[in-house]
């Protein structure tokens, strides 16, 4: 019976202690908590804001802060904006066929709620530099098509210096696509008396062969980089194909050969 006095008392003690001096567990999701923060996610990893890239693939990582429970993510070259990524748990993503030029990758945050809280949208920079020129390559590198769908491609002279004229011989599957048309950009082509174009379209056997030349006179030759013609294509059937530059031939105005240094295909993904 000794120990029976001295435990009532402690329990005596423990039940009449104070308990308003015991701190709440603080809740990272309540926005009264002092330190609440939204839910923010941000890049990191090798890639710098502002850097140029030298391929055509790049992955992106990034880190989300205490109240980040999933991510939705964009990219986009210049200012043509694509549609946000589903949700996710992942925290990087690579990035294929990725055309010349600037890009833009905006990445979000939302919480593990009933009703998830989003947080604003963090924006990314970076530029795509994989072609070095004299070049030619198809624009877009890769495109996505329903069946029946048109749509178009772009041949580019990338970095050209003095270009008067090209010629272009594409191949490609003609029971996924069929070349409906061929048109040449005034980049090259002015439409002068004097200026040349061909084109011959076999959409059998699946070819396109294209001749451009600039007219002489005061600007006979263009440089820099831009569209030799624009294509326009027609999906058919569901499948995928190459759009193969077969071959092509620069020339300048002295009618010398300017060496093409890279030849840069295209795929169409038909569904």
């Amino acid at each position: 019976m000794k120990w029976i006095t001295p435990i009532l008392i402690f329990f005596f003690i423990v039940s009449c202690s104070p308990q308003d001096d015991l701190e709440p567990p603080t809740n990272p999701y309540d926005p009264d908590n002092p330190d609440y923060e939204l839910p923010n996610a941000s890049v990191i990893g090798e890639v710098d804001y502002g850097d140029i890239i030298d391929t055509s693939a790049v992955t992106i990582i990034w880190q989300g802060n205490e109240t980040a429970y999933e991510f939705s993510y964009r990219h986009y070259l210049d200012i043509a904006e694509t549609d946000w990524s589903a949700w996710t748990r992942d925290t990087s993503v690579i990035l294929r066929y990725l055309d010349e030029g600037n890009y833009q990758f905006d990445i979000k945050a939302r919480t593990n709620q009933t009703v998830p809280v989003e947080g604003d949208a963090n924006s990314f920079h970076f530029s795509v530099d994989a072609v070095t020129g004299p070049a030619i390559r198809i624009f877009p590198l890769y495109q996505s098509m329903l069946i029946g769908e048109v749509g178009e491609i772009e041949i580019i002279a990338e970095e050209v210096d003095s270009l008067m004229g090209a010629e272009v011989h594409l191949t490609f599957n003609p029971s996924v696509i069929q070349i409906k048309s061929v048109a040449y950009s005034p980049f090259l082509y002015d439409g002068k008396e004097f200026s040349i174009s061909f084109k011959e379209i076999d959409n059998d056997n699946g070819t396109v062969k294209m001749v451009v030349v600039r007219a002489s006179g005061v600007e006979s030759t263009v440089s820099g980089t831009g569209a030799v013609a624009i294509v326009e294509i027609e999906a058919v059937s569901a499948g995928t194909t190459d759009i193969e530059i077969n071959s092509s031939v620069f020339k300048d105005q002295n009618n010398d050969e300017i060496i093409v240094i890279q030849r840069v295909n295209g795929i169409i993904v038909v569904k």
